[in-house]
């Protein structure tokens, strides 16, 4: 039977943990935005330079996840038993949205070969069947799907749900950071000065491997350790501001709202310049861009900060994981509905990119409600789920090494 004050402790050890209103914020725009930039149909909106160069948002991405892991985790991961927790925590959180959409990209897979079987859709030229040899969507890039492997550099392109290679980068560094933790933890100065370094080397070397950061299945971890790392350096870095600020209350004053409000709106000014004309060789320079940019927002001190806690992005907060994982799908979708009922807007040949920029309405609607769904009915009960049977496993562990 559960404790009734079990339910209190879980709501305040959950109070408890710091929360970052404007981070999040950002993190549920930058989720909607990149479900435009996949969009395949005409439109103003998706051919803006800030939108069509993604980058930027992913390895914000990475940065964020690594800002928030080291926050929560910096004294909570120093046994082995903690660090199974603690990945087993992060592939409750991951994997069950990671299957479902993956299930709809491989019966949408076996629909196609159905559907050319049965003559409901004629072969275009130079179309590539799901399972055929050349094609991506095949049965081992199934297989690398299924175990989170698929952007470890095991294909030779993206497959299936193609945002998700994010997804597998990102929960391979999760061992990574487990491991520094428990082995090398960062703690002085100098520790985190040879972590920029690291940071700066992995730069260095997809600069030499790619002419820009549109790196996916083949160096992607690398472009991931880049950036959650660069996230974990922006944790460090925001620490000593706020101890530095709680030791010093008088100064913390001195930088008002009016003050942040500036240097939030000259920051992102910086950014928009960057992204505008950073195109090839110079995207791997934003690293201390991002870093800027994660320890700024998390003070939550200005007035972008505040509009970005408005409760709007919040909710899309919550459920970007689920836009993130969901959208392509139904960009694919409503790409072909719009091929079939409105050719004019997604060829833009209507003459504009206005007709292209509403038809991006009921395509976001469509993301934002299917995302609620799977948020509540995939994303939060998957998670408990596997959660409670990695809990059983470790009980019986320990009760078998006791006996």
């Amino acid at each position: 039977m559960i404790s009734p004050a079990k339910p209190a402790k879980i709501k305040a050890k959950l109070a408890a943990r710091p929360y970052f209103a404007a981070l999040d914020g950002f993190r549920g725009l930058f989720a909607i935005l990149i479900a435009v930039h996949h969009t395949n149909w005409f439109s103003y909106l998706n051919y803006r330079t800030f939108i069509d160069d993604a980058f930027f948002m992913l390895d914000m991405f990475f940065a964020f996840s690594g800002f928030l892991m080291f926050t929560l985790y910096r004294n909570n991961l120093q046994n082995a038993s903690q660090a199974k927790s603690f990945i087993g925590r992060r592939f409750a959180r991951l994997y069950p949205l990671h299957l479902f959409t993956f299930g709809l990209f491989f019966a949408f897979a076996l629909f196609r070969l159905w559907a050319h079987k049965v003559g409901l859709a004629t072969h275009e030229p130079g179309e590539v069947l799901p399972f055929s040899p050349e094609a991506a969507d095949n049965w081992w890039s199934a297989f690398t799907n299924l175990t989170l492997t698929h952007s470890m550099g095991l294909n030779n392109s993206l497959s299936f749900n193609a945002p998700s290679w994010t997804i597998s980068v990102e929960f391979f560094a999760y061992f990574v950071f487990a491991a520094m933790m428990l082995w090398a933890p960062p703690k002085k100065l100098w520790h985190f000065a040879l972590m920029a370094l690291g940071v700066g080397g992995a730069y260095a070397a997809l600069y030499n491997l790619k002419p820009n950061m549109d790196i996916t299945y083949d160096y992607g971890f690398l472009r991931c350790l880049g950036g959650f790392f660069t996230g974990v350096l922006g944790a460090w870095a925001y620490s000593k501001v706020r101890s530095r600020q709680e030791a010093n209350p008088t100064t913390a004053k001195t930088m008002t709202l009016k003050m942040a409000s500036v240097l939030e709106v000259i920051y992102l000014v910086i950014c928009s310049v960057f992204i505008y004309f950073s195109g090839g060789i110079l995207q791997f320079f934003a690293a201390p861009l991002i870093l800027g940019f994660v320890v700024l927002f998390a003070m939550d001190g200005g007035y972008i900060s505040k509009f970005m806690g408005l409760p709007v992005f919040r909710y899309l907060a919550k459920i970007s994981y689920s836009v993130y994982m969901n959208h392509f799908f139904l960009a694919i979708i409503f790409g072909v509905v719009g091929t079939r009922l409105f050719p004019g807007i997604v060829s833009g040949g209507d003459g504009s990119g206005w007709a292209g920029d509403l038809y991006l309405i009921p395509y976001l609607a469509a993301v934002i409600m299917m995302s609620h769904l799977t948020y509540h009915y995939i994303e939060v009960p998957g998670g408990k789920w596997i959660g409670s049977r990695l809990k059983r496993r470790q009980a019986a562990a320990g009760t078998a090494a006791r006996t």
